[in-house]
């Protein structure tokens, strides 16, 4: 945590990321609750500030009339956001974000099992428990063409606060498929719910929720 800590405050905030996942993993490994609701605090600030850099980048709000989901896509910036469209799906989605984590980019993917022609976009889950939330479509001037960071498309903010409206309702919508957490179980059902939704805020505060209580409750709340 030490080194986490480094990383936050040299703003890198992958590695951040990623040493308070090894964290994690050892409190979790010990039973040390009451360290591993302390460790999702600067790991939630770090995925808060990884999803603010990328929804500063180029963003992307449909995708069909793309080819398949490459590296070559991510070769276009270090930093932005992508919702994929029909004609791909779940799997496409998630090699993408795969691909972008193995290079260390700040780039954000969501999955909207729709056309990009439709009214009404369907946000699914590819990763961790299947969930979906509705939300009406982005407005037809930002839809299936990059979005650079100074275009005019972006002065008034329109693509990345769609995006982060998409990023609440999945969270939300995952988050409520786990009705009054508590305990080993409920501990274990937040993680993998944030294996869906990775920077959700309130998905992390609950999920901190929880460890602390465990870690008062001792064995009992295990």
């Amino acid at each position: 945590m030490q080194g986490a800590s480094t990383s936050l405050a040299e703003m890198d905030y992958l590695a951040c990321e990623q040493r308070c996942l090894e964290a994690l993993a050892i409190a979790r490994r010990r039973g040390d609750w009451s360290n591993y609701a302390r460790v999702l605090l600067p790991l939630q600030e770090a995925r808060r500030q990884r999803r603010m850099i990328a929804v500063e980048g180029t963003i992307r709000l449909g995708t069909t009339d793309l080819g398949e989901p490459s590296a070559q896509w991510l070769d276009r910036f270090d930093a932005g956001c992508i919702v994929l469209t029909h004609p791909h799906d779940r799997a496409t989605s998630r090699r993408l974000h795969e691909t972008a984590r193995r290079a260390s980019r700040h780039v954000e993917i969501l999955f909207c099992d729709n056309a990009a022609s439709a009214k009404q976009w369907t946000l699914r889950t590819f990763d961790g428990p299947e969930s979906e939330a509705v939300i009406p479509a982005p407005p037809g001037p930002v839809l299936d063409r990059w979005l650079e960071p100074q275009g005019a498309a972006m002065r008034d903010r329109t693509a990345a606060d769609w995006f982060l409206e998409a990023c609440e309702r999945i969270g939300d919508a995952v988050l409520t498929g786990v009705p009054q957490p508590s305990g080993r179980s409920g501990l274990e059902a937040l993680e993998q719910c944030l294996v869906a939704v990775t920077d959700h805020e309130i998905l992390h505060q609950t999920l901190g929720r929880v460890a602390r209580e465990m870690a008062v409750g001792g064995t009992a709340s295990e």
